[in-house]
């Protein structure tokens, strides 16, 4: 299959998502993360939007060590997504071991988990960086992404529109959309946590758990972790399904 073949693929799989029944937000953006890691050639990616207060919270990643950079930054308010959403422009680091001295800690985790380089591309709305997409590669000199930036760029407005999907036909701002999204994403993160315990797994294999249960009952992850949370399922259930 050709590249331009399997990207047609995966945004028409995307696009099938996005507009069919059971939508889910935090599952799509997930899957999106996965998409991109695999058509850009990268090691990793993440996606981080603006909450109600002005702040970036992580909301999907392509694996957990991806989320503990981003979470990383946050904390330490420094990062290539902290200064791609202050400026809505693209911002490139090819050698995160120069990176040091722009970003500190956060190139000093990077190079820690093993990546070298680093991409964020803006989540536009309206003239203004609603949140970031965020790719790692773990080779240094090189741009993550570049070679699949006609991916990436498309992937980040996909990104957008599904962030604000359940506003068709409603009164709803687009920062009700994003506090809406990051409380399913609290609760889906909540869930994996009592997997893990229970099930003596990481939070990787807990999602995928969550998943698994959500696609044979034609439900979302969302839904599947407030049925967990609240005592509708049973977490060995699940982890014996």
């Amino acid at each position: 299959m050709t590249r331009e073949s399997r990207m047609n693929e995966a945004f028409a799989g995307l696009t099938e998502s996005l507009i069919g029944p059971g939508y889910d937000a935090v599952e799509f953006l997930h899957r999106l993360t996965e998409v991109c890691t695999v058509l850009s050639g990268t090691a990793g990616a993440g996606i981080m939007v603006t909450d109600r207060r002005g702040d970036l919270r992580d909301i999907a990643y392509s694996d957990e060590q991806v989320r503990q950079l981003e979470a990383l930054q946050i904390a330490a308010g420094e990062g290539p997504c902290l200064d791609c959403r202050r400026t809505g422009e693209v911002v490139v680091e090819r050698d995160l071991r120069r990176g040091r001295a722009r970003w500190p800690r956060f190139s000093a985790k990077a190079l820690d988990l093993g990546f070298r380089a680093v991409r964020a591309v803006p989540l536009r709305l309206e003239g203004r960086a609603l949140g970031t997409l965020n790719v790692f590669d773990t080779r240094a000199g090189v741009d993550p992404g570049q070679d699949g930036f006609d991916v990436v760029q498309p992937l980040a407005d996909l990104a957008v529109i599904a962030l604000l999907q359940r506003r068709q036909g409603r009164e709803q701002s687009a920062a009700e959309e994003v506090t809406a999204a990051l409380v399913d994403r609290t609760s889906v993160e909540r869930a994996k946590g009592v997997l893990a315990e229970v099930g003596g797994l990481d939070m990787d294999a807990s999602f995928e758990v969550l998943r698994a249960h959500a696609r044979r009952t034609g439900t979302g992850v969302a839904h599947v972790a407030r049925s967990l949370l609240d005592g509708r399922l049973d977490a060995v259930t699940l982890l014996t399904e």
